[in-house]
C-alpha cells in the first residue's frame, strides 16, 4: 500500500459482450476460466494503481486529498475493460470523474500494460470491474 491509499477491486466482475449489450452473462453463470481471468485483470489493475511511477503517485495523491469531498472519487467505481487477444488492455471506460486530470490519470494507468495472459476463448467483453475506493490517510 503506497501513499496510504488502498484501491481495491471487489467481487468477481460481471462480463458482457458488445457495447450494445446484445449478450450478457452474470458472473455466477460464467465459466470458471472467465472468473479466473477477471481476477488476474483485477490484480494487474490494483498493482498498476499502486505503482511507483509519477502518474500512479499523482492519482493516489488526488484520491487521498479529495477523499470525502465533493470533487473526490465515489465510494465505488465500475470500470469496463476490453482486452486484446495478447492480453494488452485495449480500452477502458468508467463514469467521468469530477476532476479531468484524475480521470486522465486513471485511464492512463489502466490502459498502459499487458495483464500477462490472453483472455479465455469466447470470453465476453467488456469485463465490468467494481472498484471500492478506500483512501487511508497516513501520518
Amino acid at each position: 500500500m503506497l501513499c496510504g491509499v488502498v484501491l481495491g477491486l471487489s467481487s468477481v466482475p460481471l462480463v458482457s459482450a458488445h457495447a450494445q449489450g446484445l449478450d450478457f452473462r452474470e458472473s455466477a453463470k460464467a465459466p470458471p476460466s472467465w472468473g479466473q481471468f477477471a481476477k488476474l485483470v483485477q490484480y494487474r489493475f490494483e498493482s498498476w494503481i499502486e505503482g511507483d511511477d509519477e502518474v500512479a503517485r499523482r492519482f493516489r495523491a488526488y484520491v487521498k486529498e479529495h477523499a470525502g469531498k465533493e470533487d473526490g472519487l465515489p465510494p465505488a467505481l465500475v470500470v469496463r475493460a476490453w482486452l486484446n487477444p495478447d492480453g494488452t488492455v485495449e480500452k477502458v471506460s468508467f463514469a467521468a470523474l469530477k476532476n479531468a486530470a484524475a480521470d486522465a490519470d486513471l485511464r492512463t494507468i489502466l490502459t498502459r500494460g499487458n495483464v500477462g495472459e490472453a483472455p479465455p476463448p469466447e470470453m465476453l467483453q467488456p469485463l465490468n470491474l467494481r472498484f471500492s475506493i478506500n483512501p487511508k490517510k497516513t501520518p
